[in-house]
């Protein structure tokens, strides 16, 4: 658990300015409603600057009626307690991750099936369209909170290598990889032939640099944040993960807002979504044109040599039957994902 929460901050680390928190837009009329929105991400990055920028807005559009508190950094609490507390009404709102949701909510494992997108434009098309429909749909009744249209960006997860560059499947067959400690993601690497490695981050350079494991997977941050550049040579861009942040409010609250506001904050919020998107995008050229000024050699992949290879050896139909037909006719349509 302290691996990921260590390495969850250094992703989210990475760009914006440094902004206080709580923050809280004020302005002369005193607001009548007043929700909090309690998060863990650091407060230089752009998740906490474009909420800080849409509970501004609310207080403007709602001529002053309702005021949105931002608490960052984990100071209104942990990230499963957030939860806890949007659950039972002592907070309003919090994010929370599709792999977190996953517990209770099986659907939203969805995006983190291998290979399912081939880039941002694929998944923004397919997360606002039907697919994500569905998704936020079950959220309600299996999580016991609303989620709001638009899924926030958490980021796409690459291969690093040592020896050679990854190219196609068969590139992988026989390393050893850092992976993370998650059933369907260990599968699917060993689908691919590969040996899953499971390292806490603290260790895992030292494990790079003494060739005890060949590569790592992880989000492009992590890989300049913990210098991993320094012991591997190349980075596929295969974007074999990739995991967003649903915007989760209690039920009640949300009930008790009048529909003017209701507007407000979901227009007001799914807004400032766009822009975090954006800004996702954009540090993530800026981090691998960072680390190509290092040295580091970045491969796009051959995306359909993996999907033919996770076909072949049974992983998406392992998936599908965890699914169910219904849900997965969904992907289908969505993605082209055969199983």
């Amino acid at each position: 658990m302290r691996m990921r929460q260590f390495a969850r901050r250094a992703v989210l680390r990475v760009a914006g300015a440094a902004l206080a928190a709580p923050a809280i837009a004020h302005h002369a009329r005193a607001a009548n409603i007043k929700w909090r929105l309690g998060h863990v991400a650091p407060l230089d990055t752009p998740l906490h600057r474009r909420l800080l920028e849409a509970a501004d807005a609310i207080a403007k559009r709602s001529d002053g009626m309702m005021e949105l508190a931002v608490i960052g950094e984990g100071r209104a609490g942990i990230q499963s307690g957030l939860l806890a507390q949007v659950r039972g009404g002592g907070m309003e709102m919090t994010v929370a991750t599709c792999t977190q949701l996953a517990s209770t909510v099986p659907l939203c494992s969805i995006p983190m099936i291998g290979f399912l997108f081939r880039d941002y434009a694929n998944l923004w098309q397919t997360m606002d369209g039907e697919l994500g429909q569905l998704i936020r749909s079950q959220v309600p009744t299996q999580s016991g909170v609303v989620t709001l249209e638009k899924i926030w960006d958490f980021g796409f997860r690459q291969i690093t290598t040592a020896t050679h560059p990854i190219q196609n499947a068969a590139d992988l067959v026989g390393l050893k990889i850092r992976t993370q400690i998650d059933v369907d993601e260990m599968d699917m690497f060993r689908a691919l032939a590969v040996i899953p490695v499971v390292i806490t981050l603290p260790y895992l350079r030292m494990a790079l640099q003494h060739h005890q494991i060949d590569g790592q997977e992880g989000m492009l941050p992590i890989v300049e944040y913990a210098r991993l550049n320094e012991v591997q040579s190349y980075c596929a861009m295969t974007r074999h993960i990739w995991d967003g942040l649903w915007l989760c409010i209690n039920p009640s609250a949300w009930r008790n807002l009048p529909e003017r506001l209701q507007n407000i904050v979901a227009n007001t919020l799914n807004g400032a979504a766009q822009r975090q998107r954006e800004d996702s995008a954009k540090m993530e050229e800026a981090v691998r044109a960072s680390l190509g000024r290092t040295g580091m050699k970045f491969t796009d992949v051959d995306l359909e040599s993996f999907r033919d290879t996770l076909h072949r050896q049974g992983y998406y139909a392992r998936i599908r039957a965890k699914l169910g037909e219904q849900a997965w006719a969904v992907v289908q349509k969505a993605t082209g994902v055969l199983s």
